[in-house]
């Protein structure tokens, strides 16, 4: 099976869907007291990178910024941590995920809005993607 993202590959994989870049993301962060943009920049590339730890009140900061699930992102950070847990369910195209339950579409690793928003041939390349040896053979 291969190993679920990171934490910080989600909270990036969240922003893109939401369609902010990193600038876009950290000028809507609010910082008590003012941090300057270019340095949220970089927290949130560092966050991303998953190379600078995550306060709580930071976590709430994005929350607020783009929606991610509170306790995928929980499930992550325990499997970074060593944790033997099972891997949240995630969209493979937005990172639309569940703890509790399987994907919509899950033999295509993809939530129902972006398996209904994929063009056709789009989807028949996920198929034929995960239909693949080499992906069988990564995913066990």
């Amino acid at each position: 099976m291969m190993p679920p993202i990171t934490p910080g590959a989600y909270l990036k994989q969240r922003r893109c869907a939401a369609l902010l870049s990193v600038a876009d993301a950290a000028a809507l962060l609010p910082t008590d007291p003012a941090t300057p943009e270019h340095e949220r920049v970089l927290q949130l590339e560092l966050i991303e990178a998953d190379a600078q730890p995550m306060t709580l009140t930071t976590i709430m900061a994005l929350r607020a910024v783009y929606h991610f699930d509170l306790e995928v992102l929980g499930r992550l950070e325990a499997i970074a941590q060593g944790q033997d847990l099972p891997a949240p369910s995630l969209c493979g195209v937005c990172g639309w995920g569940t703890t509790y339950d399987q994907l919509y579409w899950p033999a295509l690793g993809l939530c129902h809005a972006c398996y209904t928003a994929l063009a056709p041939e789009d989807v028949a390349a996920r198929v034929a993607e995960r239909a693949h040896p080499a992906f069988r053979s990564a995913a066990a």
